[in-house]
């Protein structure tokens, strides 16, 4: 009986588990999210997606039976529609995080200061210009423009393309298509320039 129930929850939030899963491959997120928290994130999402999904009267295709307290869900239609449904509102949440709309509002309205980015890093590298000089502790400077960036600042990788050393304020050209900076060499500042 409880096996059964098991399956029924997990069937009833697969798709907030499809919004949440997608929705981390779309936005930089914490890392170390707890079962719980993944769980009640699903949670939240089924909730949009089945309040969504009776706003546009896609309910009409599930048949209630109040004397068994049974649902039914006859037309494969329903289940396209709630796929469909989980994917777009992730999409909709990861456009809204990544472009900071909502916390832009938030910060105008002075209720807050916060981003909604995981770190300074990943604001400054998704909002700055992408012309970069990066200055290493050994005293060597390198120009480029920023291609990818890693994103946990942890570990800061970031490949620049077009690279030029920098060398008594000359720029030398590399000859390279592109240059992988890695954690290993030390970065000490960047500096963004504008357009």
């Amino acid at each position: 009986m409880f096996t059964f129930q098991a399956i029924q929850i997990l069937i009833f939030l697969m798709p907030g588990f499809i919004s949440v899963k997608i929705l981390d491959s779309l936005v930089v997120r914490k890392q170390d999210s707890k079962d719980l928290e993944i769980v009640i994130q699903a949670l939240i999402f089924s909730l949009l997606i089945y309040t969504l999904s009776s706003l546009l009267k896609i309910n009409n295709l599930i048949t209630l039976d109040p004397n068994n307290y049974s649902i039914s869900f006859p037309h494969p239609f329903l289940y396209i529609w709630i796929i469909l449904i989980s994917i777009g509102i992730s999409f909709l949440f990861a456009l809204i995080i990544n472009q900071g709309w909502l916390m832009s509002l938030v910060r105008w309205l002075k209720i807050t200061r916060k981003t909604s980015r995981l770190s300074v890093w990943n604001d400054v590298f998704y909002t700055k210009p992408r012309r970069v000089i990066v200055d290493f502790f050994d005293g060597s400077r390198v120009f480029g423009w920023v291609e990818y960036y890693s994103d946990y600042c942890e570990n800061p990788f970031i490949y620049l393309a077009q690279p030029q050393w920098i060398k008594r304020g000359k720029f030398e050209n590399t000859g390279l298509d592109g240059l992988l900076i890695t954690p290993d060499q030390k970065i000490r500042f960047i500096e963004f320039l504008k357009d």
